[in-house]
């Protein structure tokens, strides 16, 4: 039964002759006004991780679901630990740039004068900074993560 539709009834017509009617709305009317102050006072599923104890509390406001997803995202501390072909590609991309990057400061850290041939690090150094800003771009667009790539 609608709550607004019962409360159509009661307001046009004598709240006397309507049996419990008066009890339901204003009974619907406690429950809507505490259900609004507990999605005030906490925010559903919210989350907190207890790293010593290994537990992770999950807040709940009204009802308990009968299951909740948890998705497991592992540091990786070693090269070796990444599995996917995707992320070894971006990170070979990602060294190869950073490499292009140092070896382009590098080689424009002196100038040389009289020589029949000149390195070519202001190249590199700019070709470099181009291809680690495309990479990062790439990420940033392609990311579902938590927290942002930088």
């Amino acid at each position: 039964m609608d709550p607004l539709y019962a409360q159509q009834w009661m307001v046009f017509s004598n709240a006397g002759t309507m049996y419990n009617l008066q009890d339901y709305v204003m009974n619907y009317a406690a429950w809507n006004t505490l259900t609004q102050i507990r999605n005030t006072m906490s925010t559903d599923l919210a989350f907190t991780e207890d790293k010593h104890a290994c537990k992770l509390y999950i807040n709940n406001n009204i009802s308990s679901p009968g299951s909740v997803t948890v998705a497991y995202i592992p540091k990786l501390k070693k090269v070796d630990d990444i599995k996917s072909d995707y992320w070894k590609d971006v990170l070979v991309r990602l060294a190869l740039d950073l490499t292009k990057i140092q070896i382009g400061r590098i080689r424009t850290k002196f100038t040389q004068s009289n020589a029949l041939w000149a390195l070519d690090g202001d190249k590199l150094l700019e070709e470099g900074n181009a291809d680690l800003k495309e990479l990062r771009e790439i990420l940033r667009a392609n990311s579902n993560l938590c927290y942002p790539i930088s």
